[in-house]
């Protein structure tokens, strides 16, 4: 018989007994059907105490085919409901790139700025290490090597000035200059220059020794009796040069220029102290008198930059040459520090500088006139006539009399008494001699108020 068709239990075949070494042969299974094969099975030898013989049971264990091991699988169906399901929104296959060019388009935006900053960094960066390395050899260097040392350690505070206006046909003028950085308050900077740069301009740039370029340059105050102006700038690591006594120069000290010539950049030349209180020889740009004069070249586009000694403190602004031709003959004029400096913090506290009045008309002393009116010298002035509301017609001036002294100081002509006149203030009094048919008169005058036209 087949062995899947075989029950379980005690094997006897046909009931009959089963002895010791018989042996039996069943079918066997092979694929679920009976096959010509057999197996073999046999009785050991039965090994009992009686040794009776006995037929012993043979246990075969019930044959169970293979089959496949059943999982146990629960499964739990969601409850029903009559909401609708949650959405679920696709896969944001874009939004990666939407991400990629919204970067791009912010590093076209700033990365040519960074740039452009990076650049002026470093440049900057050289430009301090060169100043501060010129500064601490212009302690250790003899006076004749110095003129190297102090164009490094000037250069940061010069800069180059482009007034914009408009001409009379309705274009553009742009007139250049120079000026010197003199005080720094954080992130602001306080330009020196020329009234006469900047007079007409409503629109000033500002170009540094290391490239930046400032666009928003403010003038805060102009003097058009001393020809200054104050320039304000907004920007980071500004540099402002060391002020110097211009009242203890002496005629024959090294000093250099540094400016803009003809816009061809910033330009060094040095020379030396020609002569000290000279007249100006643009009258109508400044009634200044005490001008320091100098040698070292000086051309258009030179105005309003710094005449440093070899120490590399600012000792006047460059503002005037002499010549015939309009470029440098060797006559150049500064305006002295200490009258600068003077004008500068008054236009930074007030905004404007406040100059005393006289009111007078006046005329030089002429030789011949000298002699018609038996005087030793052709010095003083005439007065001429006078304005109204006049603090010396107030104080007893009367036309014709010949202002010989103001104080101590012996008048020797016209500017020289304009430019005193400029020095002092309103409110001021001042012991004036004059010389009145023959005799000496002495008036105690009190100065006004000048009102300059700007």
């Amino acid at each position: 018989m087949c062995l899947d068709s075989f029950s379980a239990g005690v094997f006897n075949k046909m009931n009959e007994p089963t002895y010791t070494g018989q042996t039996y042969s069943i079918d066997t299974v092979s694929g679920g059907s009976c096959s010509a094969g057999s197996f073999s099975a046999s009785v050991p030898p039965q090994n009992d105490n009686t040794g009776s013989g006995q037929p012993e049971d043979i246990y075969i264990p019930p044959y169970e085919p293979w089959r496949p091991p059943i999982i146990n699988t629960t499964f739990t169906f969601p409850e029903k409901t009559d909401e609708p399901p949650p959405y679920n929104p696709p896969p944001r296959r874009f939004f990666p790139y939407i991400i990629l060019f919204l970067l791009f388009g912010i590093g076209l935006y700033f990365i040519p700025d960074l740039a452009e900053q990076t650049a002026y960094s470093i440049n900057r960066g050289i430009e301090r290490a060169k100043a501060d390395v010129a500064r601490k050899f212009l302690k250790e260097t003899d006076v004749e090597q110095r003129v190297p040392w102090v164009a490094k350690a000037v250069a940061p505070s010069v800069v180059s000035i482009r007034a914009v206006s408009a001409d009379k046909n309705g274009g553009v003028e742009i007139e250049g200059g120079s000026g010197v950085i003199v005080h720094v308050d954080g992130n602001e900077g306080y330009v020196l220059t020329n009234n006469h740069v900047v007079a007409n301009s409503p629109y000033v740039i500002i170009r540094m020794s290391d490239g930046r370029i400032i666009e928003n340059a403010e003038i805060i105050g102009r003097d058009k009796a001393t020809d200054i102006a104050v320039v304000r700038i907004e920007e980071k690591h500004l540099t402002a040069i060391k002020w110097g006594d211009s009242s203890s120069i002496q005629v024959g000290e090294a000093v250099i220029a540094i400016g803009n010539p003809f816009d061809l950049g910033q330009t060094v030349t040095s020379g030396i102290i020609s002569a000290t209180e000279r007249i100006n020889p643009i009258p109508r740009r400044s009634r200044v008198r005490e001008f320091l004069q100098t040698d070292a070249a000086i051309n258009p586009g030179n105005s309003g930059g710094p005449l440093v000694n070899l120490n590399g403190e600012l000792i006047g602004i460059n503002t005037a040459i002499f010549s015939s031709t309009g470029g440098n003959l060797g006559i150049g004029f500064a305006i002295p520090s200490i009258l600068a400096r003077r004008v500068f913090d008054e236009i930074l506290k007030h905004g404007s500088v406040q100059h005393g009045w006289l009111g007078i008309r006046m005329r030089l002393t002429t030789p011949g006139l000298a002699r018609d009116l038996n005087l030793d010298n052709a010095k003083g002035v005439i007065v001429d006539g006078f304005f109204p509301i006049s603090p010396a017609q107030d104080a007893g001036m009367k036309i014709g009399d010949i202002i010989i002294r103001w104080g101590d100081i012996v008048i020797e002509d016209p500017l020289h008494l304009s430019h005193l006149i400029i020095l002092s203030k309103p409110g001021e009094k001042q012991t004036i001699e004059v010389l009145r048919k023959g005799k000496t008169v002495k008036l105690e005058v009190t100065l006004g108020l000048r009102v300059v036209e700007l």
